[in-house]
C-alpha cells in the first residue's frame, strides 16, 4: 500500500470540509476523484502534501505516518503534485523551472539534473520550449510545465489536480495520453478531475467525494452508474458519450 488515510478530518470554524475520510491507495494505481465544488477535493490533496495539517486521523505513505511532516519533507519522500491554477516561476525559462524542483525538492540526489530536466520536457511535449520563459507558454503548455515540474521531484506518488480543465478536447486528449505513459512508466497516479471523458478512459478506480465525504468507491462505470452519483452529476451520460 502506497497511500493510507484514516479518519482525516479538517474543518474551517463549523464548516466541515473532509470529514473523516479513509482511502487505501496501492503502488501502481491510477485512482480518480470526483465530486462537486466544495466537495472538499483540493482539501484532500492539501491534506496529504502538508499545505493544509490535519485536524484528526493519519496519512501513512510507504509504510510511514507522515502527517506532522513539513510539505518539503513528503516531497522528498516521493509525492509529488500539480496545482489547479499554474504559478511556474514566470521569469525562468521552462527549463530552470524544473530544474528549481530537481535540485531543492526532490527525492534523493539526481546525478545529471538537466539532462533528467530534459528528458522529462521530452516526455511532456516541452522540449522545444526549453529555454523559452514560462510567462510566454500558451495554458496547454501551462499545465504540461506544471506536470513536468511535479516530475521533476522524482515522485512515487503523482497527484494531479484538475489538470485537464480549460482544455480543449484536443488538447485535453494530448494531455492524457501523456498521463497514461506516466502512469505506465509506474508512478502511481491520483487525479482530481471535472472533465470526466478525460479522466475516465485513464483511471481503473473512481472515488466520489460529497460535502466532505467519501460517497461512492469502485470501478468507474460501476461508480457513475450509482443513484446517488447521478443525482450530483446530473445529465453526465451525456458528458461521458462525448
Amino acid at each position: 500500500m502506497i497511500l493510507s488515510l484514516a479518519g482525516l478530518k479538517k474543518s474551517y470554524g463549523a464548516l466541515a470540509v473532509t470529514s473523516n475520510v479513509s482511502l487505501d491507495v496501492t503502488a501502481g494505481a491510477a485512482l480518480g476523484i470526483i465530486g462537486p465544488n466544495g466537495a472538499g477535493k483540493s482539501t484532500l490533496f492539501n491534506l496529504i502534501t502538508g499545505d493544509v495539517a490535519v485536524d484528526a486521523g493519519t496519512i501513512t505513505f510507504m509504510g510511514r505516518q507522515i502527517e506532522h511532516l513539513s510539505p518539503h519533507k513528503r516531497a522528498a519522500l516521493g509525492i509529488g503534485r500539480s496545482y489547479q491554477i499554474p504559478l511556474p516561476f514566470d521569469g525562468m525559462t521552462v527549463l530552470e523551472n524544473l530544474l528549481v524542483g530537481a535540485q531543492f525538492a526532490g527525492r534523493g540526489r539526481i546525478a545529471q539534473p538537466r539532462s533528467y530536466c530534459l528528458e522529462i520536457l521530452q516526455t511532456c511535449g516541452l522540449a522545444a520550449k526549453a529555454g523559452m520563459p514560462a510567462a510566454l507558454l500558451t495554458l496547454l503548455e501551462r499545465k504540461r510545465l506544471e506536470l513536468a515540474r511535479a516530475l521533476a521531484t522524482k515522485p512515487s506518488l503523482l497527484l494531479l489536480d484538475e489538470i485537464a480543465g480549460g482544455l480543449t478536447d484536443p488538447e485535453a486528449a494530448q494531455l492524457v495520453a501523456t498521463i497514461k505513459g506516466i502512469h505506465a512508466a509506474g508512478i502511481t497516479i491520483i487525479w482530481i478531475e471535472h472533465v470526466l471523458h478525460a479522466l475516465i478512459p485513464a483511471i481503473s478506480r473512481l472515488v466520489v467525494l460529497s460535502f466532505g465525504k467519501l460517497l461512492a468507491d469502485g470501478d468507474p462505470h460501476e461508480v457513475m452508474a450509482l443513484p446517488a452519483v447521478r443525482e450530483i452529476y446530473l445529465g453526465i451520460e451525456e458528458d461521458l458519450a462525448a
